[in-house]
């Protein structure tokens, strides 16, 4: 008999289960059928006050629903300090692996001599996803990432969801088996999209070829997953910005989304630490827009948080009480 490939058997698994029920992860956590359940996440938090104070604000108006914080970073302790004197927020850990910006660099938690194989020659956390995916030492990286996980929780934040920054945790198997093993041990949701043919093929497309391994540990995992996870592109200005979100929302299909943004305040440090800091200024421009507001209330979308998602599943999934 003629062997099948993984990917391709699972592809075809998840078609006939899709032929079957069409239920999508809202409908799994309680959301009525057809409805488009959104998450607007800011992300960059901890990097630098300029991401901080939007960020803080957004939070504490509404007009995101989350955040992620990046622990190695200099702002870490302002932002942690925020929230723990704002409690109840949803505040996630953005698991650190890479110091992308030239002018810009992010050292481990751990000391270089316990990490090697995570640090460039100066000391720093390697530049792109192709050193991570060459160098890392699993042993190594989950040392790292508890780091970070502990030192989030030690300074008072109770991370609701645990997201892989640039993706580096999805570069080879072995590494996304320690994110979702970390996420079902910590009991804090992994930020990541249900593998439905459709997104597996647009990955193939964009040139992000999952391995059969990573495909069979994403569907093996228990915890909630997202039914669409979506970034807002970079535009030549604000109007542009606008209707690139705009469109984008109206797009979503039924499900659990979330939108990743990067909102920041404008200052000279901003523009040598991010290269496209001007679509960071449109960001957090645009997450206080009243026409954007009115239009996602024209759609009718329903906004949650991961702590609203886990609550949600924690109740699906429990067994009944009996008397």
């Amino acid at each position: 008999m003629k062997s099948v490939p993984l990917t391709a058997f699972l592809l075809t698994t998840v078609l006939t289960v899709n032929s079957v029920s069409a239920e999508t992860w809202a409908e799994r956590l309680g959301y009525p059928a057809g409805q488009k359940v959104l998450i607007l996440s800011a992300d960059h938090m901890g990097a630098a006050y300029e991401f901080n104070r939007p960020g803080q604000e957004l939070l504490a108006d509404g007009s995101v629903q989350s955040a992620s914080v990046l622990v190695p970073c200099v702002w870490f302790d302002e932002f942690a300090d925020w929230a723990r004197q704002n409690p109840g927020y949803d505040v996630g850990v953005s698991l650190c692996l890479n110091s992308p910006n030239r002018l810009y660099r992010i050292r481990p938690l751990s000391d270089r001599c316990e990490v090697p194989s995570l640090v460039d020659p100066d000391g720093c956390l390697w530049n792109s996803l192709l050193q991570v995916a060459i160098q890392a030492d699993t042993r190594q990286v989950e040392m790292e990432l508890r780091r970070q996980i502990e030192r989030a929780r030690a300074a008072g934040i109770h991370p609701t969801h645990l997201t892989t920054q640039l993706g580096a945790l999805l570069t080879r198997p072995d590494l996304t088996e320690i994110y979702l093993r970390l996420a079902r041990e910590y009991w804090i949701p992994a930020v990541i999209p249900e593998l439905t043919p459709q997104r597996i093929k647009s990955l193939q497309e964009e040139g992000f070829p999952l391995a059969d391994e990573t495909v069979q540990l994403i569907a093996e995992y228990p915890l909630p997953k997202l039914d669409d996870l979506r970034y807002v592109p970079d535009a030549n200005s604000y109007e542009q910005k606008r209707q690139e979100f705009l469109g984008l929302v109206k797009e979503l299909p039924p499900g659990l989304a979330q939108i990743v943004l990067h909102p920041a305040d404008h200052t000279q440090a901003l523009e040598r630490i991010s290269p496209r800091w001007k679509n960071r200024l449109w960001e957090a421009e645009l997450l206080q827009d009243e026409s954007v507001h009115q239009a996602l209330d024209e759609q009718q979308i329903t906004l949650t948080n991961w702590i609203e998602i886990l609550r949600r599943f924690s109740e699906e999934t429990s067994p009944p009480v009996t008397k």
